[in-house]
């Protein structure tokens, strides 16, 4: 479906935000998650620490469940300290306001999230823009 999220479209993405850290010297890990926040697609580039891929996952399944990137609801938790947990243990992923989760949207809606962790945090949020980029490119040209 042309508005959805698939293998080829999250690969993509993934290999984007791989190569844009590989440019930079950087060693990450990236999942692209669905608008439930459950994988698509994750890997954990050669050299980086084994913890990226499950702090990448969290960061992606944020952005997804939340619409918004995960680094900008550190204002909700300090207005509201038990609001994210409350909303995590309602969902299968732990919730984070970690910068490095950014939403993806087509069609006007969000269709899934991206994470990355590895680098520094404004570093992850540019690579996995990196990857919405390619994602999007990707979905141009199928026809999206």
């Amino acid at each position: 479906m042309h508005n959805e999220l698939d293998l080829t479209r999250a690969r993509a993405a993934a290999d984007a935000a791989l190569d844009a850290a590989e440019r930079d010297g950087k060693r990450i890990s990236v999942t692209v998650v669905d608008h439930r926040g459950h994988d698509v697609f994750a890997v954990r580039g050669d050299g980086a620490p084994w913890f990226t891929v499950g702090v990448a996952r969290a960061k992606a399944a944020t952005a997804a469940l939340m619409g918004a990137a995960s680094g900008d609801l550190a204002g909700l938790r300090a207005a509201h300290p038990d609001l994210l947990g409350l909303i995590g243990a309602q969902t299968t992923q732990p919730m984070t306001t970690l910068a490095g989760g950014v939403p993806v949207r087509l069609d006007g809606r969000v269709v899934g999230a991206i994470g990355v962790s590895g680098a520094d945090p404004d570093e992850d949020v540019s690579f996995a823009r990196a990857g919405i980029a390619a994602l999007k490119s990707t979905a141009e040209r199928s026809g999206a």
